[in-house]
């Protein structure tokens, strides 16, 4: 019998990735996505595609009792309004959901999606790694909140119960198949001089097929009830938007603007959101952000996971290949 995964959100950006992935290894995918939401990104794949919610048990319960794995992507990653009790529900409960049917049917492993917020960053010369403290609730985004007590959560089960879970901690994510677009929406607007400038912090740049390897071999290496941060390259935004601005052979002219006028700007912009009801483009709590230095060690990965360490450069290539080849830009 073949090696049955249930990958849960495998229709978005990482999760058409680790879909791809899986069958490389050698797994059959049973591919959850949410009710009339698009399968273009899985499109040809031989897989087993299945609609439904992680928040209705009745659903995880028949579909999850083929497999023998499961990997959970599925998440709402808004961080505008910070405050949302359904984020807390999708990332938390529909997280409970998943691990307490892996446990009564005996799966061999559940790898579970968090972020490498759950730990606090650091500046370069000494980044975060897997055994800081979280610091995230400093920012009050339920986002953040709801996948540290989820991994605190997974991790407790394990250690009382001896589940076998591990939890993969991806940092900003760059590649393909961001059909939001996400988290390569910046590029977009640097691509098309957009762009008004860019703030002093910077981050730690991941390629999404990287993060797709690592979490694919958690399968079946690392250590269980273990977290593991998957990144690549610690940049400050300047940096990141030079390197991307070569990729695109176009001149580096956007400057930096200083922390103060950015909050200024972010703290407007919620205002005027608040008002409107309309997502801003850059809130206070994003603007925030901005200035921090969020970076971190994938070191933990590469040694256990065999995390690939792709070039950001290749990322935003690939990134910016199918965003031409799916009309996001001309």
């Amino acid at each position: 019998m073949s090696k049955q995964v249930f990958i849960t959100g495998a229709n978005g950006m990482l999760g058409a990735s680790v879909t791809r992935e899986a069958l490389n290894q050698g797994f059959s995918v049973k591919a959850q996505i949410l009710p009339g939401s698009s399968t273009q990104v899985l499109a040809g794949l031989p897989i087993e595609i299945v609609e439904g919610n992680i928040l209705d048990r009745a659903f995880l319960e028949r579909e999850m009792a083929s497999c023998q794995f499961v990997i959970n992507i599925a998440a709402l990653t808004t961080i505008w309004p910070r405050r949302l009790d359904i984020i807390h529900q999708v990332n938390f409960d529909g997280v409970k959901n998943i691990a307490e049917i892996a446990m009564q049917n005996g799966y061999t492993r559940m790898v579970q999606i968090g972020t490498a917020n759950s730990f606090d960053h650091g500046p370069r010369n000494n980044p975060g790694h897997e055994n800081n403290k979280y610091e995230g609730h400093q920012f009050k985004m339920d986002y953040m909140d709801s996948k540290y007590r989820a991994q605190c959560y997974l991790r407790e089960l394990h250690a009382t119960q001896n589940f076998p879970v591990i939890v993969v901690n991806p940092t900003y994510m760059i590649g393909p198949f961001d059909s939001g677009p996400t988290s390569g929406r910046m590029l977009i607007e640097l691509y098309n001089n957009k762009l008004p400038g860019y703030a002093g912090g910077g981050k730690n740049f991941v390629y999404s097929k990287d993060v797709a390897v690592a979490t694919v071999n958690a399968l079946h290496m690392g250590r269980l009830g273990e977290c593991y941060i998957v990144g690549n390259e610690n940049l400050y935004f300047g940096e990141m938007f030079g390197k991307a601005s070569k990729v695109f052979n176009k001149p580096f002219k956007i400057k930096k603007f200083p922390g103060f006028a950015i909050n200024m700007v972010g703290a407007i912009n919620s205002l005027k959101a608040k008002i409107t009801g309309k997502a801003p483009k850059l809130s206070y709590s994003m603007a925030k952000m901005a200035s921090v230095k969020q970076f971190y060690s994938p070191e933990k990965a590469r040694e256990e996971l065999l995390l690939p360490s792709t070039p950001i450069e290749q990322a935003i290539t690939d990134c910016m290949t199918w965003y031409k080849e799916n009309g996001y830009i001309a």
